[in-house]
């Protein structure tokens, strides 16, 4: 074997060896990921499980529940006023429900002058 083929096969070597390093590091750093997301959806999964069979609403529930609530200025006036408010849960982040599960634009009256639309996020939101 030459010095210049052995040169040749030895670079090859090394840059094959480091390509593989990164890609071994970046395919370790996708699967913690990955396993931080099952775990975080059984969290998510055991808390609904609780708030399905739960008989009242508690601050401890919810605390489990939602990581935070986002309350937007409320726009218009009179019969007219909206509010868009969005949930962030815990473990999940906001959900975004399906047309499939949830009529466009639903909506219920909750008591006497107010009622709760769902208005699913607009592309690019």
């Amino acid at each position: 074997m030459t010095d210049e083929w052995y040169s040749h096969m030895s670079l090859k070597y090394e840059t094959e060896r480091i390509e593989l390093k990164v890609k071994i590091e970046d395919l370790d750093r996708k699967l913690k990921a990955l396993r931080t997301a099952e775990k975080n959806n059984e969290y998510f999964i055991r808390a609904v499980r609780r708030f399905m069979e739960m008989d009242t609403l508690t601050a401890p529930l919810l605390k489990e529940l939602i990581d935070r609530i986002e309350v937007s200025e409320i726009e218009g006036t009179g019969k007219n006023r909206k509010q868009r408010i969005v949930i962030h849960y815990r473990f999940a982040g906001y959900i975004d429900l399906e047309e499939n599960y949830v009529e466009s634009n639903f909506k219920q009256d909750t008591r006497q002058g107010v009622a709760v639309e769902y208005v699913p996020r607009a592309a690019g939101e």
